[in-house]
């Protein structure tokens, strides 16, 4: 079984041996947003995800194993007992402003991205431990606090009563050095830490621990099953794209999302201009990333706007692409960080009249996240191949045809396209867990969608007048402060 502690959900998915998915359940996660722009959700809740979704699984006395993916870059203070101390502030908290961010980067060591393969980002992990008492509860200041940097570490901990984490996830952290995958003792004591506060880097197929009796009693799981360390969302999403080989590029569809590819580590040669993150399992090979804030969180936001469960708003899209309507969507609701890294800026709809309706702005929200993409893959300058599209943001048959027609390429959708992160993570963990994969076949399991010519033009055109709203929106957004 592989379970992605995700975004907003958590996903338990059940595989035989044979790699075939043989069941699916999932919970929903709530976030909480503050109005320091504080964005965290509580390891507990991850916790009553988890057995929530496993009680769904009648079969689940029966599973061998268990491997994990989940949401990166986050701070989580756990008790030694892997118990939590407080919420989680996730990768999209931004209770740091400008001003902070600044004065911390002037900590920094000058060759900061030379150690982590990366140039200076503020969602690194780094600058939440060098301000950590606006992150740490009050209940836990003066305890042995451990950190986990991943959602699934925080639940892995709990199950097998041991800290670790993975190459991928410790390379979003800012405290990584790239070159030796393990913690950099400059940048630890510029956070104020030691490597006692911090999990073990692992390879995602490490096993972790046996489950232990108190929470395999709790889940209704068989106590002494092996816990595979598994690996962050970014890198089980690239092995489900089965994009892990150099010369495969894929696009992410997710609450948020991403472009990305991997490369031999001497050919990525970090730092780069986007990010490089540790390949899961193989030292001489890097996954590099191009990360947008604001994917399906924008149908979301909306729906929510509008008063409509999604299934429903995208129901009213297919009659508005007969006469596509005038309004252009800006994604960045909560900022953004690729292609350009701006906390100020911030969304917005254009050319909106009284006629439109809600079917109307759910069709601008789809061509905005299809142009955000091309946006990202024209500044990653990734691989030039038919682009495999993966994630729930991408489930509706428009939003694949308007993604094929911005991008001026061919598109593949895997047949489990939601289900391609726990592929993933199958991937990188069944040699060693016993289980034989068939990739060639997976591969196959797709369709291709192809642009047409008659809407390449005016996808062309949008997409223009989009980049220049895009630095007219960065623009006032400096000028309001």
């Amino acid at each position: 079984m592989v379970v992605d502690v995700g975004s907003s959900a958590l996903k338990a998915v059940v595989f035989g041996e044979d790699g075939t998915i043989r069941a699916v359940a999932s919970h929903q996660i709530k976030t909480r947003s503050g109005a320091d722009r504080s964005q965290e959700q509580h390891p507990e809740d991850w916790w009553s995800a988890l057995k929530a979704a496993l009680a769904e699984i009648a079969d689940r006395k029966f599973v061998a194993a268990i491997a994990f993916t989940g949401s990166m870059q986050n701070l989580i203070p756990l008790a030694s007992d892997g118990l939590p101390l407080g919420p989680a502030a996730l990768y999209s908290d931004r209770r740091l402003d400008e001003a902070d961010v600044s004065a911390l980067c002037e900590q920094l060591p000058e060759d900061y991205a030379q150690r982590t393969g990366n140039h200076f980002d503020p969602a690194h992990t780094i600058l939440k431990l060098m301000r950590v008492e606006r992150f740490l509860p009050d209940a836990a200041r003066g305890k042995d606090v451990r950190w986990a940097f991943g959602a699934k570490d925080a639940v892995t901990f709990r199950l097998t009563a041991q800290s670790v984490t993975d190459p991928t996830t410790a390379s979003t952290t800012g405290l990584m050095n790239m070159a030796t995958c393990g913690w950099d003792g400059a940048l630890l004591k510029c956070a104020g830490q030691d490597t006692r506060a911090l999990p073990k880097i692992l390879p995602a197929n490490a096993v972790v621990g046996p489950l232990l009796p108190a929470p395999a009693n709790e889940l209704g799981l068989p106590a002494g099953i092996p816990i595979y360390n598994g690996a962050g969302d970014a890198a089980a999403a690239t092995w489900g794209a089965f994009a892990d080989r150099p010369g495969a590029a894929y696009a992410y569809l997710g609450t948020t999302g991403w472009v990305a590819a991997t490369l031999p580590m001497r050919e990525a040669a970090p730092p780069r201009t986007i990010y490089t993150l540790a390949d899961p399992v193989r030292s001489d090979h890097a996954i590099i990333i191009s990360p947008f804030l604001t994917a399906g969180a924008a149908m979301d936001w909306l729906a929510e706007l509008v008063g409509k469960p999604v299934d429903a708003l995208l129901g009213e899209v297919q009659p508005a692409d007969r006469t596509p309507p005038a309004p252009l969507f800006l994604p960045y609701l909560s900022g953004e960080r690729a292609p350009f890294e701006d906390q100020r800026v911030r969304g917005a709809f254009l050319g909106l009249d009284r006629v439109h309706d809600g079917g109307a702005l759910a069709y601008a929200v789809m061509e905005g996240i299809a142009f955000a993409v091309r946006h990202n893959l024209e500044h990653a300058g990734l691989p030039p191949s038919p682009l495999t599209i993966i994630g729930g943001a991408a489930r509706h048959i428009l939003q694949q045809q308007m993604l094929a027609d911005a991008l001026k390429r061919e598109i593949s959708i895997p047949d489990d396209s939601l289900e391609m992160t726990a592929l993933g993570v199958l991937r990188m963990v069944a040699s060693k867990a016993g289980i034989t994969v068939d990739d060639d076949a997976l591969k196959h399991a797709s369709k291709s969608i192809a642009p047409h010519r008659e809407r390449i033009d005016r996808a062309d055109r949008r997409y223009q007048a989009y980049m220049a709203a895009s630095d007219f929106a960065r623009e006032q957004a400096a000028r309001l402060g």
